[in-house]
């Protein structure tokens, strides 16, 4: 879980605007994202099998955090995690993090789907192919359950996802003065014929 946590709370330290939103400053960023992405990998990726990890010689370089077809968190998970992420990432963050949990789901499609939360990978690493195998499993595993692929991202990454199959199928503001953020959906693939 320390992998996860390193890989992902380093490739969202900087230039991201949720985390920037939810954790405005630097020095709180780095303190409370680790905090913060323990609780939730425990609590809401862990349980469902929402979690996948690239290797390179052993090591975690690269890490999605996701919300599989068809899941159900367990209400224990949550009733836990809440008093939990409260104290990891501050009245403040917690409230700005609801916030983004609530343009998630307002984004959401309404038929089954893989919610890609996190995909990073190790900052030295990033542009040589992490990420898209990490998506490449998510897409196939998707794809395997008839369910659509997709998440929030920044205008920046549009043309990064579209390159993986995505559209840009809406945009949604976080919160009143939080990043509006683009929701792409990459369809499922249909199947070949028999």
């Amino acid at each position: 879980m320390d992998d996860i946590v390193r890989v992902i709370a380093q490739a969202f330290e900087t230039d991201d605007p949720i985390e920037e939103y939810v954790f405005p400053s630097l020095a709180e960023r780095r303190k409370r994202t680790p905090a913060m992405l323990r609780v939730m990998l425990r609590h809401r990726f862990l349980p469902i099998g929402g979690a996948s990890v690239a290797l390179l010689d052993d090591r975690v370089v690269g890490a999605a955090l996701y919300y599989p077809p068809r899941h159900r968190t367990p209400l224990w998970h949550q009733a836990v995690a809440g008093p939990q992420l409260l104290r990891a990432m501050g009245a403040a963050g917690t409230r700005r993090g609801m916030a983004v949990d609530a343009a998630m789901a307002q984004v959401a499609p309404n038929r089954p789907h893989t919610f890609l939360v996190y995909l990073g990978c190790a900052p030295g690493l990033q542009r040589r192919g992490v990420g898209k195998a990490l998506w490449g499993a998510l897409a196939e595993a998707s794809d395997a359950a008839e369910a659509s692929l997709g998440g929030i991202c920044k205008d920046d990454n549009v043309a990064y996802y579209r390159a993986l199959g995505c559209d840009v199928v809406e945009r949604v503001r976080v919160g009143r003065d939080g990043p509006e953020m683009n929701m792409v959906l990459r369809p499922p693939a249909r199947p070949a014929p028999r």
